[in-house]
């Protein structure tokens, strides 16, 4: 009777199969798309394998932090210097204790032209203008907000390559645009 457990745990080892996938690997910042030229950028990332990750590399250098080597789901960050512009490619590869690799390329658009405002209507009406008008971006369009003074009242829009808003501000206000690799701009109303 006793023999019977053991010939079933033996059987059951016999099927288990070696570890064959990659790990995961992903990054959590940036995501892709836009990313402002000429900075450093600060790059977080995760992997994760059940046999436990053993390294990673971003671009061919180790950024796997010593403590976290081994364990099954590890995180990572680092700094990345982006040159001027242009369509770059961030390499992440991966490799678990069982030494399966996984490979995942970032494409990144390095943008360095800011968003452009377009006034089309300025009209007063007492003592505020009413300001109607759109935002582009070859990125898009992340935020659209009034300055008046130090505050900043952000407007209610979507985000996109092209932004239509409509606005009452004092006179002296400054709209400020910002696109998705944090360009700004600035228009002051009259």
């Amino acid at each position: 009777m006793r023999r019977r457990p053991l010939l079933f745990l033996f059987l059951l080892a016999a099927c288990a199969r070696p570890d064959t996938a990659p790990p995961e690997v992903g990054l959590v910042q940036p995501a892709g798309g836009g990313v402002a030229s000429g900075r450093t950028l600060s790059v977080e990332g995760y992997a994760f394998d059940p046999s436990g990750v053993a390294s990673v590399r971003a671009s061919g250098q180790e950024v796997l932090p010593a403590g976290e080597k081994g364990n099954k789901l590890v995180r990572f960050r680092f700094r990345l210097q982006a040159p001027a512009s242009g369509r770059v490619e961030l390499l992440l590869e991966a490799v678990d204790a069982q030494g399966n690799r996984a490979e995942r390329r970032i494409p990144l658009e390095l943008d360095a032209a800011p968003p452009r405002i377009l006034l089309e209507r300025v009209e007063r009406e007492g003592g505020l203008y009413r300001v109607s008008g759109r935002v582009e971006d070859n990125l898009g369009v992340d935020r659209v907000a009034v300055q008046v003074g130090k505050r900043f009242t952000p407007l209610s829009l979507p985000k996109g390559p092209e932004v239509v808003f409509l606005a009452e501000v004092p006179p002296g206000a400054v709209l400020v645009a910002v696109d998705a690799a944090g360009n700004r701009s600035a228009r002051r109303i009259p």
